[in-house]
């Protein structure tokens, strides 16, 4: 699992995640927008959010009185959170009609100008999602919302057109591993984790998919992204060997 700490066990929360398509913009992407092949760290945040009910800034960077912003409840050193690619990962491009509300208008349906976008799309996407908090009295919130599958607001796999449906799996002690093993890891890694010599083992005998790309991981409530990290994963969901002190093993 992604960036969890030297503990030698945790409660690990268990759920899936699915829609029909999901987009989750890279930060490099111009007029045409490129999506990552996994939610960022960041967007599961938020979807955390939404599950809890945790509310939204109301304009930029303006938080109703007692909000704390997703990205603080659920940053690095309060939650650890890992994804595994259940479905193939497949992109297709489908064109996007927006408004250009450039000029003042009475009401959108007023609005004449109309500019055609093409987005790259994951189609069909579908992830387990692994979470420990800190917070434990978060933490049973957390369960019994997915559990109950009650979410407070609607989650949506990065733009709300994709609305999401969520399966809870259960809960799990996972148990820290020897760091000095390979291990087959099913979650997306995160190279920064690894051991600096010799961290990844690449299975030639299998026909695997193994893609990295450079995915936001810490942001601030404004926004800001405070650190960028190189993500090494499987596209069609097979494990990756990999060596790190930061790898725990559960019975899903």
């Amino acid at each position: 699992m992604e960036n969890l700490t030297s503990q030698h066990s945790k409660q690990i929360l268990i759920f899936d995640v699915e829609s029909e398509y999901g987009h989750f913009r890279k930060f490099n992407t111009t007029t045409s927008p490129l999506t990552y092949s996994i939610p960022t760290r960041p967007a599961i945040a938020g979807l955390l959010g939404a599950i809890l009910g945790i509310e939204r800034e109301f304009s930029a960077n303006k938080f109703n009185t007692g909000i704390v912003p997703v990205a603080e409840i659920f940053a690095k050193s309060k939650a650890n959170i890992g994804v595994q690619i259940l479905n193939p990962i497949k992109k297709v491009n489908i064109a996007f009609n927006l408004l250009d509300t450039e000029k003042t208008a009475a009401s959108f349906f007023n609005v004449k100008q109309r500019t055609q976008i093409e987005f790259e799309l994951l189609k069909e996407p579908k992830f387990r999602i692994f979470v420990a908090l800190q917070d434990e009295k978060l933490f049973a919130q957390l369960t019994d919302r997915v559990k109950k599958n009650q979410t407070h607001f609607t989650p949506y796999l990065g733009l709300s057109q994709f609305t999401a449906m969520i399966e809870y799996k259960g809960i799990e002690t996972a148990t820290l591993l020897s760091k000095n093993e390979f291990h087959e890891v099913v979650t997306a890694v995160n190279v920064s984790e690894l051991d600096a010599n010799n961290s990844i083992e690449f299975n030639s005998s299998v026909d695997f998919k193994y893609t990295s790309d450079t995915l936001p991981i810490e942001m601030k409530r404004d926004r800001e992204v405070t650190e960028y990290s190189e993500v090494i994963m499987e596209t069609n969901g097979n494990t990756i060997q990999v060596k790190s002190d930061k790898i725990y093993q559960t019975i899903q």
